[in-house]
């Protein structure tokens, strides 16, 4: 039972380091309030235009292999959201790979919490409000959902913001074993979005075994959106444990790296 106490009171500890960091970060977007609006405004346009774009072409093909126009919206939603609510808490998750490579990490070793929380959370890109806005709205208003699928729609984000940030750190975790990735990280991860937003059944068997193995888009939009449409609790399970693992891999990567990223250091200090 204390064990218990203790993980809850660590797990509200980290909490409330993350609001706070949230807070900061958005206050901090906020002093340059014109140029905050603006990137809002132009992303959730951006977003905004790519469902046009699927509702137009469901309005000439209204039902494709089972898929209605209200699954692109959820799909879009779910994407669009947990890719939001990723880059609004953890937005400097993107700059791992450049941090390995010019030493930025040293600021983050003597801090007393987890060095990779810290990273993580360091910044904000204030864009992510817009796919948020879009995201909310969207599914509001062209799905209509009852309170229960509203609830679900709020369990389901986060679990797809974890795998977006993960999926980050694991990308950017490379960079420790095989020097700069920044690149590879970003080509993988705009993959890693952009199939997110597509209808699974599009895509042939081998390409499907990728999306939910070494591209996670499966379980960011298809899994959810199943969900979604007829729940199911082994299916959730399957979800959790699917974030879990990529969660726990993203951290063991890190904290692996993180030793050799520490070793590194210290042999140049003896030379």
């Amino acid at each position: 039972m204390e064990r218990i106490m203790t993980w809850l009171k660590l797990l509200t500890s980290e909490i409330r380091l993350i609001l706070a960091y949230v807070v900061a970060n958005t206050q901090s977007a906020l002093e340059y309030r014109s140029a905050f609006i603006v990137q809002v405004i132009s992303m959730a346009a951006n977003d905004s235009l790519w469902l046009f774009f699927w509702w137009n072409y469901f309005q000439q093909f209204p039902l494709v292999n089972g898929w209605k126009s209200t699954d692109i919206v959820i799909l879009w939603a779910v994407s669009a959201c947990g890719f939001g609510v990723s880059v609004a808490i953890f937005g400097n998750a993107r700059q791992i790979p450049t941090l390995i490579m010019n030493g930025g990490l040293d600021a983050y070793l003597g801090m007393p919490r987890y060095a990779l929380l810290h990273v993580c959370i360091a910044a904000t890109d204030p864009a992510a409000w817009g796919d948020i806005i879009f995201a909310v709205g969207a599914y509001l208003l062209l799905v209509h959902p009852d309170p229960g699928h509203i609830a679900l729609f709020i369990i389901l984000v986060p679990l797809a913001a974890l795998i977006y940030t993960s999926f980050q750190v694991l990308l950017g975790s490379l960079a420790f074993f095989l020097g700069n990735t920044e690149g590879m990280s970003q080509q993988l991860f705009g993959a890693l979005i952009s199939f997110s937003t597509y209808p699974m059944d599009i895509f042939n068997n081998v390409v499907r075994v990728l999306l939910f193995t070494v591209l996670p888009a499966g379980f960011i939009s298809f899994v959810p959106l199943q969900l979604l449409r007829h729940f199911s609790w082994p299916l959730l399970g399957i979800l959790l444990g699917a974030v879990s693992a990529f969660t726990l891999g993203a951290i063991a990567l890190f904290s692996a790296g993180l030793r050799r990223y520490e070793s590194g250091n210290l042999m140049g200090a003896q030379i």
